[in-house]
């Protein structure tokens, strides 16, 4: 017997490589791949009693999103990372992990990215999804994240010091199951460190990028502050996570020196431009409604003001301005399934609706290295992909709501209600 067929139609089809929309679309999934993409005028249809049909007439069809930052371990509603950290077990984080994976399932996201857990506990999910244990979406790992001694997520067991320290770390997470090197170039949300300043010298981030090369895979680097991101373009890093231009006296300012080289050294950005902004969300509410907010929360507020304002101005200016490759992450911290959110503030930070579905999709998928698998519909791709009732290019909130999610030519449950 052949493999089983299923046929895909919809108002629309965008296709993640920024083509126009193509109209009365019809995917063929043959198994777990996309046997053929287009309009139904252009697209021979299989038909008969074994072959699956689903039709959205007022659907548009397209790839399965990506994010490109994620921790999966957490996903704790408002818990400090210390809370989380001294509270739960690995065990516990596992389970937590696997539910996390299906809510951001149920989102659109296809594939995500992990971009720092402690011990195994992403490591062990995805050897329980290949069991077919849990359901998530294709996961790209990083595990430990290398961190120097007490530095920015330190607590997952990737510290790490000296040229030979930190080559050591690497090769032990590329023997673990590491699909990329996640490196804490700056302090952050973790008690104790500095997001001000860099942590890692220049030399020690060479190495890490130079026997992360070695052993095959790329790396991407947390920088919260401007020194980091001079720091990790001198050492060749991939990628970089944030991107938030903090200068040691704690202001946020623009450096476009620095924005000329990212660009110039094709380096790729996930700016996470959504972290803090539910919490702020949450603050405003309070103080409309007339509740009396703590001098600590008024503090925080005033801080989160700033920082979600200049997270959407940096990225506005990083696009438009110097035109650099902007990738799609949400840094999922408190919640999962909220990842519309970080599309809605690209377009609301200049972005094209059509650049930041790429962004979430073919854009996102080679930045990650999957672009020969997923985040196009073309023949011969995997058949990760989603079907929403509006039209994501006139509103990108229509990308909140998920008429079908389909992975690997199936498609997703829901997840079990949570009491």
């Amino acid at each position: 017997m052949g493999k089983a067929q299923t046929v895909i139609r919809a108002k629309a089809l965008l296709d993640g490589t920024g083509a126009p929309p193509v109209r009365n679309a019809v995917v063929v999934v043959e198994g777990s791949r996309i046997l053929a993409a287009g309009s139904q005028e252009a697209v021979e249809a299989p038909r008969g009693p074994d072959v699956r049909e689903l039709d959205y007439p007022d659907g548009y069809l397209l790839p399965g999103l990506i994010d490109a930052h994620t921790h999966l371990m957490f996903g704790a509603g408002e818990a400090t990372y210390e809370e989380v950290i001294e509270r739960d077990t690995d065990e516990i984080m596992l389970l937590r992990a696997a539910r996390n994976a299906h809510l951001h399932l149920n989102a659109g996201v296809t594939t995500l990215r992990d971009c720092g857990a402690r011990n195994q506990v992403t490591f062990d999910l995805r050897r329980g999804v290949d069991q077919g244990l849990a359901l998530a979406p294709r996961l790209l790992l990083s595990g430990r994240p290398v961190t120097v001694t007490k530095g920015h997520f330190w607590w997952c067991n990737g510290e790490a010091e000296g040229v030979q320290g930190v080559r050591k770390a690497v090769r032990r997470l590329v023997e673990d199951g590491a699909d990329f090197i996640k490196i804490m170039a700056s302090g952050g949300g973790t008690a104790g460190t500095d997001n001000r300043r860099p942590s890692f010298s220049v030399e020690e981030l060479r190495a890490i990028v130079d026997e992360a090369h070695n052993q095959g895979v790329p790396t991407t680097a947390h920088c919260i502050a401007t020194q980091s991101i001079a720091n990790a373009l001198d050492a060749g890093v991939d990628s970089i996570e944030h991107a938030t231009f903090i200068e040691p006296d704690g202001s946020y300012v623009f450096n476009p020196h620095l924005a000329e080289r990212i660009a110039s050294q094709g380096v790729r950005i996930s700016p996470t431009v959504q972290t803090g902004y539910r919490r702020r969300e949450k603050l405003l509410a309070m103080r409309e409604e007339g509740h009396v907010l703590t001098p600590e929360d008024r503090m925080r507020l005033e801080d989160l003001q700033i920082k979600c304002e200049r997270q959407v101005e940096f990225l506005g200016r990083l696009w438009s301005e110097w035109g650099i490759t902007i990738v799609a992450g949400t840094d999922a911290i408190s919640s999962f399934g909220d990842y519309c959110l970080g599309l809605e503030l690209q377009v609301e930070a200049g972005m094209s609706t059509a650049d930041v579905i790429r962004s979430a999709t073919g854009v996102a998928a080679q930045a990650v290295g999957l672009d020969h698998l997923v985040g196009t519909l073309e023949p011969g791709k995997e058949a990760d992909l989603v079907v929403v009732d509006g039209d994501p290019l006139e509103d990108i909130r229509a990308l909140r709501s998920m008429r079908m999610v389909m992975q690997r030519g199936g498609v997703v449950p829901p997840p079990l209600a949570m009491s």
